[in-house]
C-alpha cells in the first residue's frame, strides 16, 4: 500500500519544547535499547507481530506507553529489514560482502511516532477540529501530559487534514524535532509533524483530471538541474519535447524543503503539460533497476565528482517516484522501463534530430514504452 507524507513544520517553547524533546529522548532510548536486546538474542529477524510481543515490555520500562513503544519497534524492525534486504541485493549483484547489524550506526536524530490503529485515529499524535495536534507527551520521571501543537499548514494540504478529522481516519503520524536550544533562557525547539495518508484517500481528494486528453506516450529523463519530457504518437514519432529546469537548487546548501517545494511545482508544470499535450502514459527509469546500477557503480568507484552520491543515491530516485505518485492527480498512468544504454542511445539520437542529449534520453524511454507495449 502507498501512502503520502505530509509534513507540517512548526515551532514551540517553554514547557511544551521540554516535554516534546524529553518525549523524543526517550524514543530514542527505547529503540537502541530494543535494537541492543535483538542484537544480543542473536536470532533472526521475527515477523513483526512476534517483535512486538517479545520487546514491548522491555521499551514499556523506559517509555510507559504501548503505542510508542511499537512505534520504536517498527523503526527497529525497519533497519533490520533493510540491511537483510541489501545483503540480499548484495548477493544477487555478485558482490561479495556482508552489512554486519552490529556496524549500524545511529545517527542523532530525535523523533517519536505512533500508527493509527484500525478505524481509530491516531490516539498519541492526535488532529483537532483546528487542524492543530494533541501530542501525548512523557518526561523523563514518566508523567504524561499533553502538548498541543499548531504547524503550519500549506493550503494544498487542508483539504486532506479536514477530511481525516471529520471521518475520523487511521493515519501514522510522527513528530521529527530538527533544533532545539535556549534562546533567552527559554528551550526552543522546531520541528515538523509528519502525517502518512493512504495514497488512494489523497487520490480521491486531490485529483485533478480524472481522463487523458488523448493517445500519445511521453517518455521522462531526470537530470540534476531538470526534468525532460519528450512526447510521442503511437508510431514512435516525436511531436513534441519540452525542458523544465530547476538549475537553482544545485547548491547543496539550500533547505530540503524548498528543494522538495521547487522540484514539486516543476512536477505539477511537466505533468500539466503533459495532459494538455494528449499524454495518456509517462514512462520512467525502473527504480529498482536503477538501485542495483547505482550500488555497482559505487562499490566499482565510479563516484565521478564528490557529489555522485548524493546526485545518484538520493536525487533522481526521488523525483522519479514523486512524477509517479502526481501522475494520476491529472489522470495519466506511468510505467517502468529498463535504463540500461539510455544515455548512449539517445547521445547518438540527439545529433541526428538536432536536439540535446537528455531530450534524446526521455525520446529513448518513450520508445522502449512503446516496444514493451507491443511485447
Amino acid at each position: 500500500m502507498d501512502y503520502i507524507t505530509l509534513t507540517l513544520p512548526f515551532n514551540a517553547c517553554g514547557e511544551n519544547a521540554r516535554k516534546l524533546v524529553s518525549t523524543a529522548k526517550l524514543f530514542r532510548l527505547t529503540t537502541l535499547k530494543v535494537f541492543k536486546e535483538f542484537l544480543s538474542n542473536g536470532k533472526p529477524l521475527l515477523s513483526q507481530f512476534s517483535m512486538y510481543k517479545r520487546y514491548r515490555k522491555i521499551g514499556y520500562q523506559i517509555l510507559p506507553n504501548r503505542r510508542y513503544v511499537d512505534g520504536a519497534i517498527d523503526l527497529v524492525y525497519g533497519v533490520i529489514e533493510s540491511i537483510n534486504e541489501l545483503n540480499r541485493l548484495y548477493e544477487k549483484l555478485g558482490i561479495d560482502e556482508e552489512l554486519k547489524l552490529e556496524n549500524v550506526m545511529w545517527s542523532n536524530w530525535l523523533l517519536f511516532q505512533c500508527e493509527g490503529e484500525s478505524k481509530k485515529m491516531n490516539q498519541n499524535i492526535k488532529i483537532r477540529e483546528d487542524l492543530s495536534f494533541r501530542v501525548l507527551t512523557f518526561d523523563f520521571e514518566g508523567n504524561k501530559s499533553h502538548v498541543i501543537v499548531k504547524p503550519t499548514i500549506p493550503k494544498r494540504w487542508r483539504h486532506i487534514l479536514q477530511n481525516l478529522w471529520f471521518y475520523m481516519l487511521p493515519y501514522h503520524a510522527r513528530v521529527v524535532l530538527k533544533q532545539f536550544g535556549n534562546r533567552k533562557g527559554v528551550l526552543f525547539t522546531h520541528g515538523d509533524v509528519q502525517v502518512a495518508v493512504d495514497y488512494d484517500f489523497y487520490l480521491e481528494l486531490m485529483r485533478r483530471y480524472d481522463q487523458p486528453k488523448g493517445k500519445n506516450i511521453a517518455g521522462v529523463d531526470v537530470n540534476l538541474d531538470r526534468i525532460n519530457l519528450a512526447i510521442v504518437n503511437k508510431d514512435g514519432e516525436l511531436r513534441d519535447y519540452k525542458t523544465f529546469w530547476f538549475k537553482e537548487i544545485k547548491s547543496r546548501n539550500m533547505p530540503k524543503r524548498k528543494v522538495r517545494s521547487i522540484i514539486g511545482e516543476k512536477v505539477h508544470e511537466m505533468l500539466k503539460y503533459a495532459y494538455h499535450h494528449g499524454v495518456s502514459k509517462i514512462y520512467l527509469e525502473n527504480l529498482s533497476i536503477l538501485g542495483n546500477l547505482r550500488l555497482l557503480w559505487i562499490k566499482n568507484g565510479r563516484r565521478f565528482s564528490k557529489n555522485y552520491n548524493y546526485a545518484v543515491q538520493t536525487f533522481r530516485s526521488s523525483v522519479i517516484e514523486m512524477i509517479r505518485l502526481k501522475a494520476p492527480l491529472y489522470g495519466l498512468k506511468t510505467s517502468y522501463v529498463d535504463p540500461a544504454n539510455t544515455s548512449k542511445i539517445g547521445e547518438k539520437l540527439a545529433k541526428k534530430l538536432g536536439i540535446d542529449k537528455h531530450t534524446a534520453s526521455a525520446y529513448v524511454i518513450a520508445l522502449n514504452g512503446i516496444k514493451s507495449i507491443r511485447m
